[in-house]
């Protein structure tokens, strides 16, 4: 089920629960020469499904029994010994449903790192033109979910620290000691995390396209390879095309990442676009509510300041409210994470879910939408915890039901590339000022008005860091491998034009490299073609996999309402 239907129907409790409440968030590991192409795999045995891959609250377009499931053996560390398990990479198939001859299998990534396929297989409606001819199979990448070492030891940070991070210390410190209790918190619950999960660093991407390549070989024998890759899928996509640029069947780039993503000038064009998508939020609630965009910042402000005053309640939090007996303790973290969830998705899509969530911040103080927004954004259960607040059920911080996505992002994050902040404070300084100047209300909403000014001992990505501190774990590299074409054949890539996640000029970029057409999606929406609700971009996916046929040129794509 995408968001903004999830969110359709959960948002009434919601807000019936704001109404009863009282008061008012080159690669990383060494290229190996060990090629899991030279070596001969097995084909997978499928079967049965195992209940706990299917998705509670999901509206599926098959029934239980029709997809059937496997599991695929590769090493933690391909072309060198190692002590660390194996991993179990798991598939979920839907076996192709017409009675046309088969045009083979499509391997499907939602993204992340984190995200994972098997829950995606089961949330997309396939175009049936699709899906009558190709077994369509989303697979879990190495450490997500479900593909985890064969040891049984799964690659995950403690709940209860990920969650306590989320409360128990203020986003923006006022003061060194305050500083130095967050430090503290987060080195305590990073070495936690490291411990839990030695095999973390096997994680990067380079490891996860071997392990594609030794699916396309046990899953399809000969047959090259058909991808659909959305948001880091197409990172996925875009390494294996340069790894294995023989093996290129039909590869799909929704909302291309792009091989700077880490530069300074990335993350300000990043910072431009997701403040321009806020504003579009901020333009729809003013012409509701007959007040001037500027009013509506400043009320947008002052919620973000009652957060870091704990004068917001909610349904998710770790302490009670005083203010609203009955609820939880929010916080302005949750407020604004929640906004920036808010921008993966079509403005359209979500601004009547904005406006509900605004009012009844505005009105009562409570931040349920933009908390439910937020952690599922990061991978909570959050219709559970919601259910537990409505039925008076008392706090258990072991009850938490979450995934890993979001430690395998910073993981994954970390090992492709050197993440660390090496910059003097002077400069780190001067990059904020442009920061502040590029996007200057998702500024305010980010760091308030901070009277202090605080520089990590190790600022960046812990992961990056862990690296280049143990001599056994490659160093990251100081780049992304440049994205590259020399398969012969062009590929298909999709930009949304006003989007704020992965900015159209990178699709743009990404086009030129890979020799490939650019088709232009007229909207603000992250991965506009998953979820296939736009007729434009259906039938050219479907004219690609099914007649091997890209537009010459550029294309446009609309919807027509």
């Amino acid at each position: 089920m995408s968001l903004p239907t999830r969110l359709v129907f959960l948002l009434a409790g919601l807000l019936l629960a704001a109404c009863t409440q009282e008061g008012g968030e080159p690669d990383a590991i060494v290229p190996s020469p060990a090629d899991p192409s030279t070596r001969s795999t097995a084909q997978p045995e499928w079967g049965p499904c195992p209940d706990d891959y299917f998705v509670k609250h999901s509206v599926r377009s098959f029934d239980s029994d029709e997809p059937d499931c496997s599991t695929l053996t590769v090493p933690a560390v391909y072309g060198s010994d190692s002590d660390l398990p194996d991993f179990a990479i798991a598939m979920m198939r839907l076996p192709a449903t017409g009675k046309r001859e088969s045009k083979g299998t499509l391997f499907i990534n939602p993204g992340g790192p984190g995200g994972s396929g098997i829950e995606e297989v089961q949330q997309q409606h396939f175009p049936t033109r699709v899906s009558n001819v190709y077994d369509i199979v989303g697979f879990d990448p190495r450490g997500v979910m479900h593909s985890q070492p064969v040891s049984g030891d799964p690659i995950r940070c403690s709940d209860q620290l990920d969650f306590g991070s989320y409360w128990k210390l203020e986003g923006t410190p006022a003061n060194q000691e305050e500083a130095q209790e967050i430090e503290e918190y987060f080195r305590d619950f990073h070495q936690d995390c490291a411990a839990q999960s030695p095999a973390w660093w096997t994680l990067g991407t380079s490891n996860v396209v071997r392990d594609l390549e030794k699916m396309r070989r046990a899953v399809t024998g000969r047959a090259d390879l058909n991808f659909l890759g959305s948001s880091y899928g197409t990172t996925i996509a875009a390494e294996y095309l340069r790894t294995y640029p023989d093996h290129i069947g039909h590869l799909v780039l929704d909302s291309p990442t792009g091989d700077a993503m880490e530069s300074d000038a990335q993350q300000l064009v990043q910072a431009r676009a997701t403040e321009e998508q806020l504003l579009r939020l901020v333009d729809g609630y003013a012409e509701a509510k007959g007040l001037t965009p500027a009013e509506v910042k400043t009320k947008m402000l002052q919620v973000r300041q009652w957060g870091d005053d704990d004068q917001l309640a909610g349904f998710v939090g770790l302490d009670p409210s005083v203010e609203a007996p009955g609820a939880r303790l929010s916080s302005e973290y949750a407020f604004v994470h929640g906004l920036i969830a808010l921008t993966y998705y079509d403005t359209a899509q979500v601004q009547k879910t904005f406006n509900q969530g605004l009012d009844a911040l505005i009105e009562q103080r409570w931040n349920g939408v933009f908390e439910y927004l937020a952690f599922d954004l990061d991978g909570y259960d959050v219709d559970e915890m919601y259910r537990n607040l409505k039925n008076g059920e008392p706090y258990d911080p072991n009850a938490i039901v979450r995934d890993n996505s979001y430690e395998i992002m910073d993981m994954v994050n970390g090992l492709d590339v050197d993440e660390r902040v090496l910059a003097s404070h002077a400069k780190i300084d001067a990059f904020d000022r442009r920061y502040q100047r590029a996007a200057p209300f998702l500024w305010s909403l980010s760091h308030g008005e901070p009277e202090f000014r605080y520089y990590s001992e190790f600022p960046g990505n812990d992961w990056s860091w862990d690296a280049f501190d143990s001599p056994q774990i490659p160093d990251p590299p100081p780049h992304r491998p440049a994205w590259e074409n020399e398969s012969g054949t062009s590929v298909m890539i999709i930009g949304s034009k006003d989007e704020s996640t992965t900015p159209y000029r990178i699709a743009v970029t990404s086009a030129e490299q890979l020799n490939s057409p650019l088709i232009t999606w007229m909207g603000n929406e992250h991965a506009p073609l998953a979820g296939f609700r736009h007729e434009c971009l259906n039938d050219l996916f479907v004219e690609y996999l099914l007649l091997d046929t890209l537009p010459a040129e550029p294309v446009t794509c609309q919807d027509n309402r």
